[in-house]
């Protein structure tokens, strides 16, 4: 088993920049290895050329400067008229100032109009008149499949806004939020991304945005290497973010209180290779199910009689934080952590959630919890183990 690494696709600092290219300012200008005619979605969609043509000029520059980081930004894209841009929250944390770069050259002052840590989004604005702005399609990231080709458009190295093609290789991936927090069903894809990459538009073949590119994965000890494994934040998420960023500033995201243990009981079955009653014989394991590794003190789980771990278990060769296992969540089948926080991510505060728990060597209970409202950061430090 693997841990895995995440990097931001951000470019931070004129270090940042590699040193042989010798680059004063970025410019655009169409990218040189895309071919005439190659037509990533079949004979019947646009070509990888009419797509960058046609949505190329509403992707931008994201310039940021500030004290406390130096110089830095990444990519962004328009999503409507009135000049809102959707970009990652990482691209323009702690900026003193922001601006952005259009495909013609000109360059705009922005306003961070919101930003959202738990999904690594946010909104800038620009005052900028409505004939050089260029909104893109958004399109809908629940309707895509493993395989499908996906053009991505952004600023990689801070060379300049270039294009790059791949596939969708994974979906419904949990990745890791700046603040601590899980974004839920994130895209995985092969096409080639940088550092300078982030906040840009991953498009499907029709040229509509599936996606805003955000991470790279590579395992511990290959530093920063590509592995042609990077993702992004699915844009049904961010559409949903947009509109509360655009309305009132913030997102509001439901809260219980836990921390997960990556792996699943399942999972665990797997790694092992021991079978559901020798888990529930040893461990007292249900036969399925999230493992409570951790609820926070007051927290809403908590509150709720859910319990953490009270020490670790040796199971599978790794120390499993074990305490109360999810089984089902408003009725439905655990199969993963995912199955937990995917649902709560799509609850308000406020809202009921209805959980089966087992608590190992006990009988299942159930428990309601009422949501609190997210912290602005992740507040537990107790580590946690990866599995891959």
């Amino acid at each position: 088993m693997i841990a895995t690494i995440f990097f931001y696709l951000g470019f931070f600092g004129l270090e940042g920049r590699p040193r042989d290219l010798k680059i004063e300012e970025a410019r655009q200008a169409p990218p040189a290895t895309v071919e005439e005619g190659v037509n990533p979605g079949g004979e019947e969609g646009p070509s990888v050329r009419e797509v960058y043509t046609r949505d190329g000029p509403g992707v931008v520059t994201v310039d940021v400067a500030s004290q406390e980081r130096g110089a830095g930004g990444g990519s962004g894209f328009v999503i409507d008229e009135r000049g809102y841009i959707a970009t990652n929250q990482h691209v323009v944390d702690g900026a003193d100032s922001v601006s952005v770069r259009f495909s013609t050259g000109a360059r705009e002052t922005a306003e961070v109009v919101g930003e959202d840590a738990s999904t690594d989004m946010a909104v800038l604005r620009v005052e900028a008149p409505e004939e050089g702005l260029k909104p893109l399609t958004l399109g809908d990231s629940d309707s895509v499949g493993v395989g499908d080709p996906v053009i991505a458009i952004g600023n990689p190295l801070n060379i300049g806004i270039s294009v790059t093609t791949g596939i969708i290789s994974g979906l419904g991936r949990p990745i890791d939020a700046p603040n601590g927090y899980t974004i839920n069903g994130a895209v995985q894809t092969d096409a080639a991304l940088s550092s300078g990459n982030s906040g840009g538009p991953l498009l499907d073949s029709r040229g509509e945005v599936i996606g805003i590119n955000s991470l790279s994965a590579a395992a511990p000890g290959f530093g920063t290497v590509t592995q042609g494994v990077n993702f992004a934040v699915p844009i049904n998420t961010v559409r949903s973010v947009a509109e509360q960023l655009i309305q009132t500033g913030r997102a509001e995201h439901g809260y219980i209180g836990v921390r997960m243990f990556p792996a699943s009981v399942e999972e665990l079955a797997s790694y092992s290779g021991l079978s559901s009653e020798e888990l529930s014989n040893d461990y007292g394991l249900p036969e399925n199910g999230a493992i409570i590794s951790e609820a926070i003190e007051g927290g809403p789980a908590d509150e709720a009689g859910v319990q953490g771990s009270g020490g670790d278990q040796e199971i599978a060769g790794l120390n499993v934080p074990l305490g109360d296992v999810v089984t089902e969540v408003e009725g439905e089948r655990v199969t993963t952590p995912d199955d937990v926080s995917k649902v709560v991510n799509y609850l308000q505060p406020g809202d009921n959630l209805n959980l089966t728990v087992v608590t190992p060597g006990e009988e299942p209970r159930e428990v309601d919890i009422t949501l609190g409202d997210q912290p602005d950061e992740e507040p537990s430090t107790r580590s946690v183990p990866r599995v891959g």
